[in-house]
């Protein structure tokens, strides 16, 4: 899509008061109600904040089906949230271009924030996280480094979860579905006793199998298992009026079967050409690693290799996948009078393990076991100056992360390698940002971060089969990335009369960065851990509108950005040799990726919303260094011009609620279609997903005075779509079947 088209697009919804969009606000009778975010650090009106936030209350989570990270992709523009093809916890986040596809190893950082109450979560093992007890959800686009402590190069997403005070609350819901599901919540808070302390308690215990059927008879036994439960507990002090204490901690486990990848071949597509989700025929070898044997079959039916005594390393004779995180903080606040002085402390340990085949035929099977533990510590002062003319906010940020990961890898029935990767990473920054009304209706905004990331990478490598060199080596590398990082911006709250209940024109300017890193994927070669990848920036120009149309019965908050990535981090796949393949992370060149973004929300009748969100993207490369995967695609799979991996021409959702007052009690009805176009995968250019809808669907009904009977459907195509793989591996991943669950709920509120 062209640049002036998408700018056509865009002034197109900016000036159609009659579109019937929306997305994340519940409605109330007459109208749409006010969304409260923190986006800024400070609670403030979603509708006077000059940044593109999706916000999500935890009415319009449970409504809209948002169990756990992956689903957010389905509301919030440009964000995607794949799965990686180690195991269900982990996946490789997008956002406006930018993919981390290695999202399994220690050395691996997003290409934006995820937080936790408020403490950065480093590690994106296991950032495919099961909601519970979850109050709001944020997700910010766009540079931030001067509001975050942490890498924010493209965006945050704030996950939080609900603080007791001095009201008391108490919730649960069961529910049972096919494939095995059940899934049951617990939360309940509130004042202890009349002192000046308040509690909470949540759990959450899921379960879901055998969604796949194994064909191997060796290896009896359902597959596409998934167990999380997971645990929170909150501590509030309240006994000065100037000083609020809360402790939080929470621990999550999640076991299943690793990632589940069909085997496949690529039938009448030739080594030099690029193929395309349609082109693949999956299948399973009828004898069991004969590889000239296939028997094509449907897209959920996979092949379990058996590995008696299991290895190299921590290869098990099974696939097999458990992640384990546990989050603790403390947030203190103290209100000085002039400002508000902050502290959050945090710590996070993440405990990682899966053995799995990558073929999805017993071809090549790998394992990691992955133990690491972060501490950081930030602090804000936040306040007013100047009558209130001037907002701001300054922070100080000190972050440590100290791990290892080990690899065993195997190749058909013969030990291949293993390596072990022990790293540190420690960071320091300052950021600030003024905000400062030159009028009543305009305001302009500067800010600035400084970061000192300094990282030391040491990597053993011991090769067990012949073809493999060199057999042993080790790599020892420590560096230091600095980085100084602006951003300005103007905002102008439009006066407004008749129909127009409230418009907001923004514009932004604003650099990130994410810091180098090392290549930490070594099955064959330690060579790509010998040298370290470079650092990342982008800078991002951006303007928007939010606006709330007649008697708050329309909003259409929409945006147009311009980010031009600089020495681009790709990860590529590389074949060395026939059939071995390396995975470096690459500086590729140089990019611009621009877009067009909507969050648009119409009550048209009382009781009814109608929704879309979604983003219209177009990306090219700049410069490419010839070496790069993308510049190696021109040749190797006849492809004119290579496209930046993750930016569809198009993805929407569209949807509806509806609730309806019975004799029985108040229905609600509800569903959601997302489409999305064709899309490159990754950098090597090789794969392309054909575009796609799937549909979701939900009705609720509430009796009594706190009781809710539910019944959801995802996928109700029950589509078979394959969202990534590789053809040099010969796996592939499946996007999740339909599911249906039922279920109960209590809420004394």
């Amino acid at each position: 899509m062209s640049s002036n088209r998408l700018l056509r697009v865009a002034v197109a919804l900016a000036l159609a008061p009659a579109a019937a969009f929306a997305q994340d606000a519940e409605p109330q009778q007459s109208g749409l109600q006010e969304i409260v975010v923190t986006a800024e650090r400070r609670e403030a009106s979603l509708q006077s904040v000059p940044i593109p936030v999706t916000a999500l209350n935890e009415e319009a989570l449970i409504d809209r089906q948002v169990l756990e990270s992956r689903d957010l992709e389905r509301f919030t523009p440009s964000l995607k949230m794949l799965s990686n093809i180690t195991s269900p916890t982990n996946l490789s986040p997008s956002m406006r271009g930018p993919l981390q596809q290695d999202a399994s190893l220690i050395v691996a950082d997003p290409p934006f924030g995820i937080y936790v109450d408020d403490v950065y979560l480093a590690r994106l093992n296991g950032n495919n996280i099961t909601l519970a007890d979850i109050e709001r959800v944020e997700v910010l686009r766009g540079p931030q480094g001067t509001l975050y402590g942490r890498n924010t190069l493209v965006g945050a997403i704030k996950f939080v979860s609900r603080t007791p005070g001095k009201d008391s609350w108490l919730k649960g819901s069961i529910g049972v579905g096919n494939f095995d599901q059940y899934r049951g919540s617990f939360s309940a808070g509130g004042p202890l006793g009349d002192t000046n302390w308040a509690g909470s308690f949540s759990a959450l215990l899921t379960h879901k199998d055998g969604t796949f059927q194994n064909v191997n008879p060796a290896a009896s036994r359902e597959l596409g298992m998934e167990r999380n439960w997971a645990t929170r507990a909150k501590l509030r002090y309240m006994g000065f009026e100037k000083l609020d204490v809360t402790f939080s901690m929470s621990y999550a486990n999640s076991k299943n079967d690793s990632q589940q990848l069909t085997p496949g071949i690529t039938p009448g597509v030739p080594a030099n050409q690029r193929f395309t989700s349609d082109d693949i025929v999956t299948g399973v070898f009828t004898v069991p690693m004969n590889p000239a044997s296939f028997l094509p079959l449907g897209t959920f039916e996979v092949y379990t290799p058996v590995i008696p005594g299991g290895g190299p390393g921590p290869i098990e004779s099974l696939p097999r996948g458990e992640t384990k995180q546990l989050i603790s903080s403390i947030n203190i606040s103290y209100d000085m009078g002039w400002g508000t002085l902050k502290s959050i402390t945090g710590y996070v340990q993440t405990k990682d393990f899966f053995s799995t085949d990558f073929s999805g035929s017993g071809g090549i099977q790998g394992a990691n076991r992955l133990s690491v533990d972060q501490i950081s510590e930030e602090l804000q002062l936040v306040g007013t100056a100047f009558d209130d003319r001037l907002s701001y906010i300054a922070g100080l940020y000190f972050f440590n992360e100290e791990g290892d990961q080990s690899f065993g890898w195997r190749a058909g029935p013969l030990p291949f390698s293993t390596n072990r990767i022990d790293s540190k990473s420690t960071s320091y920054s300052a950021f600030t940002q003024l905000d400062y009304d030159l009028t009543e209706a305009l305001k302009v905004t500067a800010g600035v971060r400084y970061t000192r990331d300094k990282k030391d990478f040491d990597f053993t490598f011991n090769g067990l089969f012949p073809p493999v060199t060199p057999a042993f080596g080790v790599v020892d590398l420590t560096n230091t990335y600095t980085q100084t990082t602006p951003k300005v911006g103007i905002d102008w709250t439009v006066p407004v009369s008749g129909s127009v209940d409230s418009l907001l024109l923004y514009a932004t300017a604003a650099q990130g960065f994410k810091s180098g890193g090392y290549n930490g994927i070594a099955i064959a070669s330690f060579n790509d851990a010998r040298t370290p990848y470079g650092p990342e920036t982008n800078w991002t120009y951006e303007v928007g509108i939010k606006t709330d149309l007649p008697d708050n019965r329309l909003r259409v908050n929409a945006n147009y950005f311009i980010r031009e990535p600089r020495i681009l981090t790709l990860n590529a796949t590389v074949e060395v040799a026939p059939g071995l393949f390396t995975f470096p992370v690459q500086n590729a060149g140089d990019a611009t990726i621009q877009g067009l973004e909507f969050e648009v929300t119409a009550v048209p009748v009382d009781n009814l919303t109608l929704f879309a969100n979604g983003a219209f993207i177009t990306g090219k490369y700049d410069r490419l260094d010839p070496t790069s995967a993308p510049a190696q695609a021109v040749t190797l799979f006849n492809i004119d011009k290579p496209t930046p991996p993750q930016t569809p021409d198009y993805t929407v959702t569209v949807g509806f609620d509806y609730g309806i007052d019975t004799a029985v009690g108040r229905v609600k009805l509800g569903a959601d279609w997302f489409f999305q176009d064709a899309y490159i995968t990754g950098a090597t250019n090789d794969f392309q997903v054909q575009p796609y809808n799937l549909g979701n669907a939900f009705a609720a009904v509430s009796f009594g005075d706190n009781w809710t009977a539910r019944a959801t459907v995802k996928n109700l195509q029950n589509r078979e779509i394959f969202a990534t793989g590789s053809r040099g591996l010969g796996g592939f991943i499946p996007m999740p079947r339909r599911t249906w669950l039922l279920s109960l709920e209590y809420s004394l509120d």
